[in-house]
């Protein structure tokens, strides 16, 4: 299929509000770390630390694995799925997961324990360094203007978030977090660009995902009093209580595995139209528009049955954001047009 500015752009967009619905089912209707006792004053508790965020990464990229690869079988991909399993592109696509997982997550997560809002404000700088090292992997067009756009919308994601509670140690883990999602994007991107289908690539991306939480959580599990902890955080996933429509979900394990069960297919919908948007729009386009996600998120808070209503640094993150996704979409298709008219001369 010939790639396509136009779509890319709009598969981004829906990729940010997919990963807004899957935020919002994970994180606000359901609360997966009610059993997480990690803390930051010892040894065992950062390794707590690391276990939750693993762990329930884990059980979420088996879950979202089943939709991946059923979609791979629905789009007629699956024997292109088979055939690439065990050659070079699963290794090229592998630095992808573990940027986005060990190199990635779990810093975020020790990040969040010192500042969520430092951890998250640092960490979407992602869309940035990832268009810069695309710039020179891929050669990929980065104007002046486009890079400006990206700015805004990450400042965007700042003003929602703030920074409060800084920490020097934070600080590095967050940068270090920034720079594992940034590279995830590009080696991800890597692949797509030797014309491996972008479905196949991210179902690919999600074998070696559960390859390395797999492998990160046998040796962690191995450790004395690790295998209760673990098993306790799983028992303790229940509804957020915060919220009245959540009351009389309390403790229905049935309802619990169902809601999760969204979530992952929500993730697994997201990371599809990412990949597709990458492959269309190119990294730059594609992770600016889906650094959105954030506001979305917002979006949807408001509406019933969260009523959460949002603050004026909301409002304020939301309008740069926006401001923001507009420049790199205006910019993209320019650039585009620009390109189409230089092959025809």
């Amino acid at each position: 299929m010939q790639r396509s500015n136009k779509r890319g752009v709009v598969q981004a967009v829906i990729s940010g509000i997919l990963w807004a619905a899957y935020s919002v089912t994970l994180y606000s209707w359901l609360s997966p770390y009610n059993g997480d006792t990690g803390t930051l004053d010892s040894a065992q508790g950062v390794m707590f630390i690391i276990l939750a965020a693993i762990g329930i990464a884990w059980i979420d990229a088996l879950i979202t694995a089943v939709f991946e690869v059923g979609y791979c079988i629905q789009q007629k991909k699956f024997h292109e799925f088979k055939r690439l399993l065990p050659t070079k592109a699963f290794f090229k696509i592998m630095p992808a997961a573990l940027f986005a997982g060990p190199l990635g997550l779990v810093p975020f997560a020790i990040a969040s324990r010192y500042s969520v809002s430092v951890a998250t404000s640092i960490s979407a700088f992602y869309p940035a360094l990832g268009s810069v090292i695309a710039m020179f992997w891929f050669k990929e067009k980065l104007t002046a203007v486009k890079f400006i756009g990206i700015l805004f919308a990450i400042s965007g994601v700042v003003v929602v978030t703030g920074f409060s509670g800084l920490h020097i140690i934070g600080i590095l883990f967050a940068v270090f977090a920034s720079v594992g999602y940034s590279l995830e994007l590009d080696f991800g991107y890597r692949l797509m660009s030797e014309d491996v289908d972008p479905v196949v690539s991210l179902a690919l991306k999600q074998m070696a995902a559960i390859m390395f939480y797999t492998l990160m959580l046998a040796v962690l599990l191995l450790i004395p009093g690790n295998f209760d902890f673990f098993v306790n955080l799983v028992k303790s996933i229940d509804f957020n209580s915060g919220y009245a429509f959540t009351q009389g979900m309390m403790g229905n394990i049935p309802l619990i595995m169902l809601v999760f069960c969204l979530a992952s297919f929500f993730n697994a919908a997201a990371y599809v139209f990412y990949f597709r948007g990458m492959n269309n729009a190119g990294v730059s386009t594609a992770s600016s528009l889906n650094i959105a996600y954030g506001i979305w998120t917002i979006v949807i808070l408001a509406l019933p049955p969260f009523f959460t209503m949002p603050s004026l640094s909301n409002l304020i993150g939301a309008v740069l954001t926006f401001s923001g996704s507009a420049i790199v979409i205006f910019e993209s298709g320019r650039i585009e047009k620009l390109q189409k008219s230089q092959i025809k001369q």
